[in-house]
């Protein structure tokens, strides 16, 4: 540098020499993860950047994950378990600051990773959320919506193509309902996954569907963050719309499970609910037809046996009546059979007796009184006529009553008497059934009838 002036490589060189004075050994930085790239020879790249309130990058340090230390940082992140290096993931990593001469920039070579401070911020962020959604009195917002008893319509919220979707789709499928599925796709993961998704649950309920199916396949703890994020937890909770979660594997927890009206371990479990939810309603609208029909046929029952005793009341009354008129009928012919000789004795008594007094006296008052015996005899004559006449007409109108009650008249209208074998009237269609023998009674005879294995298709009781 003789005429002070520094070459390209002089200066990088020299900024590296005071980077490394200053920074001789590795040291901890935190920061959040944005545009990672991994690249066919097992490298990684990605910037550490540092963001304001309102989200936007107030700092960027470049860092690269050699291959040949890839592996222990690996390790230690299985270790920790539910840990994933991704975009948006805050992370606090160590290593050594360099520059590097020939790109001319600052890098951070990582070396090693805490996965405690990544779970701790995730939980401590979880933790604050859910306090602050319980304070405003949102926890249970949406768990308050009431379920349609029979959804139809469902929105599933998930990335397109994804396993989730195939799974909730097959489920639905396989339960062989009618469904009428809005799907709506969804980034998951990564930086703005939250937007995504908060925006797929406002499209999914402005697309008027009935309930609403969040989904994600399982995967690390880093995975799932978008699901803990406020953004996505509020906008669950301003839904009219009951929101059903299925996020990750049984032991996965998110905000969103938690503001959600009802919580499932996996989305083929979320599916099964909804499946379930179909079918409920169904067995309650089985259970409410068999009941009616239960007391439909109960009444039925009933209303037939109170018939059945009127019928056979009837009966008895009209053969009681039957045979006290019959009776009262024959009283009436007896009667008038003793009345008219009798009444005929006295007229002729009478006749006879005047004829014997005429004939005591002197004939020489038989022309003035011959009158008189023939007046006596007109009057005499007619009455006892009229009398007779009376008697048989009363006999011809009992006889008449008589003789309509007679069932031989109903069966040579064409009626009939059906008896079983046993002697027993048949009086419906419960009383015999196939093989029985039946004897009908016909106006001329009887006719030996069996009833048949089968009845025809229009006259089973099934029959539509």
């Amino acid at each position: 540098m003789p005429d002070g002036t520094w070459t390209v490589t002089e200066l990088v060189e020299g900024v590296r020499a005071a980077v490394n004075a200053r920074f001789a050994e590795p040291v901890w930085v935190k920061g959040e993860i944005a545009g990672i790239k991994r690249g066919r020879n097992n490298h990684v790249w990605f910037d550490l950047v540092e963001r304001d309130p309102s989200g936007a990058v107030t700092a960027t340090l470049p860092v690269v994950l050699w291959s040949s230390v890839r592996a222990p940082v690996n390790a230690q992140l299985r270790r920790a378990g539910s840990i994933r290096m991704d975009d948006g993931v805050r992370i606090r990593i160590v290593g050594p600051l360099d520059v590097w001469v020939p790109g001319g920039r600052l890098q951070f070579q990582m070396q090693g990773i805490d996965p405690a401070y990544t779970l701790g911020l995730l939980a401590s962020e979880r933790d604050r959320v859910l306090r602050a959604l319980d304070a405003e009195g949102l926890l249970g917002r949406n768990r308050s919506l009431p379920l349609p008893a029979v959804p139809h319509r469902i929105g599933l919220v998930t990335a397109a193509n994804s396993a989730a979707e195939a799974d909730v789709l097959r489920v639905l499928t396989d339960s062989a309902l009618g469904w009428e599925v809005v799907v709506v796709d969804a980034r998951v993961q990564g930086a703005g996954s939250e937007r995504a998704v908060a925006a797929a649950l406002l499209a999914a309920a402005g697309a008027g569907v009935e309930v609403v199916a969040l989904v994600r396949g399982g995967g690390a703890r880093t995975d799932l963050a978008t699901f803990d994020h406020e953004l996505v937890a509020r906008t669950i909770a301003g839904l009219d719309v009951p929101v059903l979660t299925g996020i990750g594997h049984e032991i996965d927890t998110t905000v969103a499970d938690a503001v959600a009206h009802a919580a499932h371990t996996t989305p083929t479990a979320c599916a099964r609910a909804v499946v379930e939810l179909a079918r409920a309603a169904s067995d309650r609208a089985e259970l409410a037809w068999s009941g009616i029909t239960t007391v439909a046929r109960r009444a039925l029952d009933d209303e037939g046996m109170r018939l059945a005793g009127d019928a056979e009341r009837a009966v008895r009354a009209v053969r009681a009546r039957t045979a006290l008129e019959a009776h009262r009928a024959d009283a009436a012919s007896e009667r008038l059979r003793r009345a008219a000789p009798v009444a005929l004795s006295r007229s002729a008594g009478a006749v006879e007796r005047a004829a014997g007094r005429v004939e005591g006296t002197v004939r020489s008052h038989l022309r003035l009184h011959h009158r008189s015996l023939a007046l006596l005899a007109e009057r005499i004559g007619p009455s006892a006529e009229r009398s007779l006449r009376r008697s048989g007409g009363a006999l011809d109108a009992t006889e008449g009553r008589v003789a309509a009650l007679d069932p031989s008249r109903a069966l040579a209208r064409g009626w009939s008497i059906t008896r079983s074998e046993a002697g027993t009237v048949v009086r419906r269609r419960d009383d015999v059934g196939p093989g029985d023998l039946l004897v009908t009674t016909v106006a001329d005879g009887t006719i030996t009838s069996l009833v048949a294995t089968e009845p025809p298709d229009e006259e089973r009781p099934d029959a539509r």
